[in-house]
């Protein structure tokens, strides 16, 4: 009789494991069934992308949570997705339904690609953030900036404008992205050149022969981990960038140039003839709502093309920067000659 009451006791103490194991069967089983039929599934939109696949997956999870809407994003370079969506243009193949990021001179340049949207967020934004004829609306802007190693650069050293880069103590220290790449490296070339009347060229090479040999990135996001780590004493990037990595690494600083910079949104655009044209739009209106807008201000520091939503921690506000005036529809006629320009450098 005692050892059935040990069998019964015995069964109950492990019944609740076998039941909860059984669930968690059934959960993985069920998992891993969704895993398939999402992946064999045809996608509801199509999105290019060059911003970070970390970045932007919240985003995207949050929107296929509301809509139900299945997502197939293609990640890559400005340059790289831009050209990628010209001969899907000509091969009458379309692909992509929405393009999600790149300076707005990279997709100004390339407006034959796209449709006009105007968002429903539209009246929260500056007017100055959304093109004339609605074939691209700022998503976030992005302010060009010096980052340096604090620990490996003296006070006397600090290199308070663009042009106190050409200093000797940087030859070799030095990482900068690379336009052909790059939508935002293609601001900063910009950015560099508007420090003169005329074009700066001279600065500019100066600057880019202190990068070689190996001070060349193919992205932005590669420069601050760079200058974090020693290999490199100072870069050029986007504000962003360094602001969130400062918070974690002391060794960052992070200088506004006192000789001007630039201040760009990158871009979302709808894709001309794109195949799913009103899940488009409504994504293009998810990213620039106001939830989502506070969410890269909060996750990403950037500031926002909206007037309802406050800066990131630590950014300067406008008025206390010296901001350079930047044509944007001028920055895309002349991308092919500045690019041109550059790779003789």
């Amino acid at each position: 009789m005692i050892k059935n009451f040990i069998k019964a006791m015995h069964l109950l103490l492990i019944l609740p494991w076998i039941l909860f194991s059984a669930a968690l069967l059934s959960c993985s089983a069920h998992n891993n069934k969704n895993k398939v039929q999402q992946q064999n599934a045809l996608p509801d939109l199509v999105i290019y992308s060059p911003h970070p696949t970390d970045k932007i997956e919240f985003i995207i999870r949050e929107f296929r949570q509301r809509t139900g809407l299945y997502v197939n994003v293609i990640h890559g370079g400005t340059g790289e997705l831009l050209s990628r969506l010209r001969g899907e243009e000509l091969s009458e193949i379309p692909s992509a339904d929405v393009f999600w990021g790149g300076g707005v001179e990279s997709l100004e340049s390339a407006k034959e690609l796209f449709q006009p949207y105007i968002s429903t967020a539209a009246k929260n934004i500056k007017p100055s953030y959304i093109d004339d004829e609605g074939l691209w609306t700022g998503f976030s802007v992005m302010t060009m900036v010096i980052v340096y190693n604090g620990t490996l650069v003296p006070e006397n050293k600090i290199p308070n404008h663009w042009s106190d880069l050409k200093d000797p103590f940087f030859t070799s220290r030095i990482i900068i992205p690379d336009p052909e790449k790059s939508g935002s490296a293609y601001t900063i070339l910009n950015a560099i050149l508007l420090t003169s009347e005329g074009e700066n060229w001279d600065l500019l090479r100066k600057i880019k022969h202190q990068s070689i040999p190996a001070g060349l990135a193919s992205s932005s996001t590669d420069v601050h981990p760079s200058v974090a780590c020693g290999e490199f004493f100072a870069g050029l990037t986007s504000e962003d960038a360094v602001l969130s990595f400062a918070h974690t690494e002391n060794s960052l600083s992070i200088v506004y140039p006192s000789d001007g910079t630039v201040a760009v949104p990158d871009g979302v655009a709808l894709v001309k003839n794109a195949e799913h044209k009103e899940n488009a739009q409504a994504f293009i209106d998810f990213v620039l709502s106001h939830t989502v807008q506070e969410l890269i201000v909060h996750n990403w520091n950037r500031r926002s093309v909206r007037t309802d939503i406050k800066l990131p921690s630590g950014a300067k506000p406008m008025e206390d920067l010296k901001i350079l005036p930047y044509n944007i529809n001028d920055a895309a006629r002349k991308k092919d000659r500045l690019l041109q320009a550059w790779r003789s450098l």
